[in-house]
C-alpha cells in the first residue's frame, strides 16, 4: 500500500524552461562566448546532451565548450507548471506529500511564494544535508524524515539518473514525468524499468 509520494522540484513541479533560457543566453553573452562564437543554442544543446548521456547537466555543458564563467541560476524565473497545484490538492487528500530535490537555501521560502508548501509533510533539500542526489543516502534520510519505508513510497521525477534510477536501488515505487531538458533521456536495456512513465503532473491522478 502506498503511502508516500515523493517528488522532485524542477523539470517535475517547477517549470525552468525560462530559466534556462535566460541563463544560456547570459552565458552567451560572457566574453569568452563572444571569443568562441558560441551561441545560447549552442549550449542549450550542449546541455540536452549532458542529460541523454546521464551526466550533471550544467556542469558537463561547460566542459564540453571549454567555458570557465558560471552563471547563478536565476529562480525568479521559475513557473509553477499549471496542473501542479490541482494534481498535489488531489493526491493531498489520499497520501503524504514530500519533496526531495536538489536544490539551493532558502526552499521553504520559495514553496511558500508559490503556494504549494501547505502541501508537503517533509521537505528535504541537498542544500541542507551536503549530499545530493542520486547519492543513496539523502533518499534514505528522507524516508526515515517521514516515516516511511521503501515499498510504501513513490518517487515521482524528471530524471533517470538522479530520480528514478537509485530510487529504483533502495526498494521506492518509481514514476518517470517525461519534462524539460532530462526527457531527451531513454531507458536503456540493462535498466530497471519505472512503475509508470507520464508526461505531465496530470497524469498522475489516473494513476495514483
Amino acid at each position: 500500500m502506498i503511502t508516500h509520494l515523493f517528488f522532485d522540484l524542477g523539470y517535475t513541479l517547477i517549470d525552468e524552461d525560462r530559466v534556462w533560457e535566460r541563463r544560456c543566453t547570459e552565458q552567451a553573452q560572457t566574453v569568452e562566448c563572444r571569443d568562441k562564437h558560441i551561441r545560447a543554442q549552442d549550449i542549450l544543446s550542449a546541455l540536452q546532451n549532458a542529460a541523454r548521456c546521464r551526466r550533471p547537466q550544467y556542469e558537463t555543458a561547460l566542459k564540453q565548450l571549454g567555458l570557465h564563467e558560471r552563471i547563478p541560476y536565476r529562480s525568479e524565473f521559475e513557473t509553477l507548471y499549471p496542473e501542479a497545484i490541482p494534481t498535489l490538492k488531489a493526491l493531498f487528500a489520499r497520501y503524504r506529500l514530500c519533496i526531495l530535490a536538489n536544490q539551493s537555501d532558502a526552499l521553504q521560502q520559495r514553496l511558500r511564494d508559490f503556494g504549494i508548501a501547505t502541501y508537503f509533510r517533509t521537505v528535504v533539500s541537498s542544500a541542507e544535508l551536503d549530499i545530493a542526489k542520486p547519492d543513496p543516502r539523502i533518499f534514505r534520510y528522507a524516508l526515515t524524515q517521514s516515516d516511511c519505508t521503501a515499498r510504501h513510497a513513490v518517487m515521482i521525477g524528471d530524471r533517470l539518473d538522479n530520480d528514478i534510477l537509485p530510487a529504483i536501488a533502495i526498494g521506492m515505487h518509481t514514476i518517470w514525468i517525461r519534462q524539460g531538458i532530462a526527457k531527451q533521456q531513454i531507458l536503456l536495456p540493462e535498466d530497471p524499468r519505472p512503475d509508470h512513465i507520464v508526461n505531465n503532473l496530470s497524469e498522475l491522478l489516473a494513476i495514483l
